[in-house]
């Protein structure tokens, strides 16, 4: 577990719980007023909302050991999105019951709960709807296997309709690995295919997964598989603001999603360019750099001679991105602004990747 996980606690008796608690969970820090503070305890000598306050952004989770409303009222100012907000959950003094109150699933704080009640031998109370019917939240299931997901609202879409029994089916698009993508949700999809005019005659809420900004067949969810690599080039000293934009207004050109993205890729000589380093910061994937002589030694269709004389090696864009995509294939050639070349390669395996994280 995580050493950024807090118990806090306000009563003598909620104070034990708490350090029960902390036995269980390495790292976990135990807060508890100063007059009941044992060795070990961090002394609580402040209000727990401005407690809270202070280790919200580096915080994991919080297991609250006060009355529920204690707690609602201390984290109400302090909530961001659900993305991002840490878990907490609130149990009892006596610890009989550990309830997550917030980020139950992409926080994990229904996961907490549930350790919580076993440390404790409690019992977990798990509110959010698709858990307490058996159903899989969908930004769970999609976070495990490193998909990216866009509208926001389409996740609230899709989990409301797989709560409500509604019709739910997926479209899983074949360049990213088809169907083996949807395992792990199969068995609660009322219809699942690789087939685009299938997925767009389905008479339900439709999730679909693929790299692919078009064709689109019209879903409410559109989940981003990792699989593409971004090969990039660029001038010494690159403005990085054009750069940054002109190399999404390529993808978006292109067609291809920028949350499918796994990396920026390009030579050596350029490893050092604020340009490619903002790119890559900006888009939320690492920048991987290889040599001159590993890039010239893969095969691309515009070399340049040009380009060889410059940095070493015939091609930069194309070149890095089949580099980082072991046995992939352009996706997007290469295609050039006034400061930047970009190409595009995608991988096969996603399936694979996805199969062995479930």
């Amino acid at each position: 577990m995580s050493t950024q996980l807090h118990a806090v606690a306000l009563t003598r008796v909620g104070a034990d719980t708490a350090r029960r608690l902390a036995e269980g969970l390495a790292g976990c820090r135990v807060w508890v007023p100063e007059r009941f503070a044992v060795d070990g305890d961090e002394p609580l000598r402040e209000p727990v909302a401005a407690l809270l306050a202070r280790l919200w952004k580096e915080a994991e989770g919080f297991f609250l050991v006060m009355a529920a409303g204690i707690a609602v009222r201390a984290i109400a100012s302090l909530l961001e999105d659900k993305t991002r907000d840490p878990a907490v959950v609130v149990l009892d003094p006596d610890g009989r019951f550990a309830v997550p109150i917030l980020s139950g699933h992409l926080g994990g704080a229904n996961d907490l709960a549930r350790h919580a009640a076993r440390v404790l031998g409690g019992t977990p109370v798990i509110t959010t709807a698709t858990d307490a019917l058996g159903k899989p939240a969908i930004e769970v299931w999609a976070e495990a296997r490193g998909f990216r997901w866009e509208p926001r609202q389409g996740l609230t879409t899709v989990n409301a309709a797989l709560a409500n029994g509604e019709p739910v089916g997926a479209w899983a698009d074949p360049v990213a690995g088809g169907l083996p993508l949807l395992d792990g949700i199969r068995d609660h999809l009322d219809r699942a295919t690789e087939s685009e005019e299938e997925a767009r005659g389905f008479p339900g809420v439709l999730l679909a997964v693929s790299p692919r900004l078009r064709p689109e067949p019209g879903a409410a969810l559109y989940l981003r598989p990792p699989c593409l690599v971004a090969g990039v080039g660029c001038r010494r000293e690159a403005d990085p603001g054009e750069v940054v934009e002109g190399i999404r207004a390529a993808l978006g050109r292109a067609g291809w999603s920028e949350l499918s993205l796994t990396a920026v890729a390009t030579v050596d000589a350029k490893a050092d360019e604020p340009a490619l380093h903002r790119l890559a910061g900006e888009l939320g994937v690492p920048l991987r750099v290889f040599p001159a002589e590993a890039l010239e030694a893969v095969e691309v269709p515009t070399p340049s001679e040009r380009v060889r004389r410059a940095v070493g090696t015939p091609s930069v864009a194309e070149a890095a991105a089949l580099a980082a995509s072991p046995g992939g294939r352009l996706a997007l050639p290469k295609v050039k602004g006034s400061t930047w070349t970009l190409a595009v390669a995608i991988r096969p395996g996603v399936a694979r990747t996805t199969q062995e994280v479930s």
